[in-house]
């Protein structure tokens, strides 16, 4: 992919939602989501299929606040790179939408790990108001350096006992834990394994708050019609753009 391509693509993505991404050099992989990554707490992380659980973030960078809903969706086996054996691969789906602007949908391909998620192997991107979705393949993604999830801190049970939490006319049993990250910041979680996938009620940390809202079962995906790579996306959006003039 030439790099007028690559120019005229952050271009008209950056156009249609400039809160939600960062330009990349051409060595860099692709235009990423702007938003800080929701947070994994230890072991608690869980690939269940079908599981969706919906938060209110608070971006404490610039005090705003968005809604994030992630979800785990089909199994694949793939491969990360042409000389590597195939691996389980699970596709995952964060939903962002942020106040007065377009509502983005991402699918992440990635390796499914005892930690978590690993290295997305493709992606796939869905912006309101734009008709196809943008796929893109491991070219696009190697070497990017942005984690789907924020897992950089050690975590440790508090010794407090276990408590019952009502939230949203269910109940559920949760537990507190302390985690430090290499800077020494200190954070505390509420955690249960009744709230698949993030296992996760409420998080705080430096950089932002994450609060439940909702969970449940049988999650779909969000994104409609059928995903189209780069070269075809941009020249649609050329092409259509020329037919309204």
């Amino acid at each position: 992919m030439n790099s007028l391509i690559r120019t005229a693509l952050v271009a008209i993505i950056l156009s249609a939602f400039p809160r939600l991404t960062q330009a990349r050099s051409a060595d860099s992989g692709a235009p990423m989501p702007n938003h800080p990554p929701p947070i994994i707490v230890g072991d608690m992380f869980q690939f269940v299929e079908g599981a969706w659980a919906e938060y209110e973030v608070l971006d404490k960078s610039d005090n705003s606040t968005f809604i994030l809903r992630m979800s785990i969706l089909g199994q694949e086996q793939a491969r990360s790179s042409m000389f590597s054996r195939r691996q389980t691969y699970r596709w995952l789906e964060i939903d962002v939408q942020l106040p007065d602007e377009p509502r983005v949908v991402i699918n992440y391909l990635a390796e499914e790990t005892p930690e978590g998620p690993g290295e997305p192997n493709e992606m796939i991107l869905q912006i309101e108001g734009y008709r196809d979705p943008i796929r893109f393949g491991r070219m696009w993604l190697r070497g990017s350096g942005d984690p789907i999830v924020d897992a950089e801190y050690e975590w440790v049970r508090q010794d407090v006992g276990e408590e019952v939490i009502r939230h949203g006319g269910r109940s559920f049993t949760a537990w507190r834990v302390q985690g430090e990250a290499e800077v020494g910041t200190t954070v505390e979680a509420v955690v249960s394994d009744a709230l698949p996938p993030f296992g996760l009620f409420f998080v705080e940390t430096n950089d932002q708050r994450m609060t439940l809202r909702d969970w449940g079962m049988g999650a779909q995906s969000s994104i409609t019609g059928q995903p189209i790579g780069l070269t075809r996306w941009i020249s649609r959006q050329v092409r259509e753009g020329i037919s309204e003039e």
